[in-house]
């Protein structure tokens, strides 16, 4: 065998030892189960527990920390530190009690999922109590766990 074959073999053999050494492992999101209804609904569940704890730091561990999304009032949010601020405002509401009235849950892949609620925030103070409509996304961690990534939610509107 010519000399310059040889090492041509050679080089192409270490190129692709080389290849399949540095080629990524599977990531926890590339290795999970895809998303079930069940498990979106679980997750939602824990959503609302959460809200209805009144605990300002068991909401804000709901969200992601790239969060985006419009609250009750004011404009869009994209900076976790005015996200937190208004997650306090919403703990320091005390709201009793969450009662869905209706939801409707869609799987938008295998991290994926975006749940529309439509309900009541109870509070044992009357001024925090209002019909509300939400629609939040999901997206599943690299921990497994699901965090919020995009909330809208606004006061349904009054007739008239």
């Amino acid at each position: 065998m010519r000399r310059p074959t040889l090492i041509a073999i050679v080089a192409l053999y270490a190129l692709l030892v080389a290849c399949q050494q540095s080629a990524p492992s599977p990531t926890a999101d590339a290795t999970a189960a895809a998303v079930t209804e069940d498990e979106a609904g679980k997750a939602f569940d824990t959503t609302i527990a959460g809200w209805q704890s009144a605990d300002a730091a068991t909401i804000k561990a709901l969200y992601a920390s790239d969060v985006a999304g419009f609250d009750f009032v004011g404009p869009l949010v994209t900076d976790r530190s005015t996200w937190d601020k208004n997650q306090d405002a919403f703990a320091a509401a005390k709201i009793d009690k969450i009662v869905i009235k209706a939801k409707k849950i869609q799987l938008l892949g295998p991290d994926a999922f975006v749940v529309s609620s439509y309900g009541d925030d109870i509070s044992s103070s009357a001024k925090a109590s209002a019909t509300f409509r939400c629609t939040d996304v999901y997206k599943r961690e690299a921990s497994g766990s699901w965090l919020i990534v995009n909330e809208n939610c606004s006061s349904t509107p009054t007739a008239g």
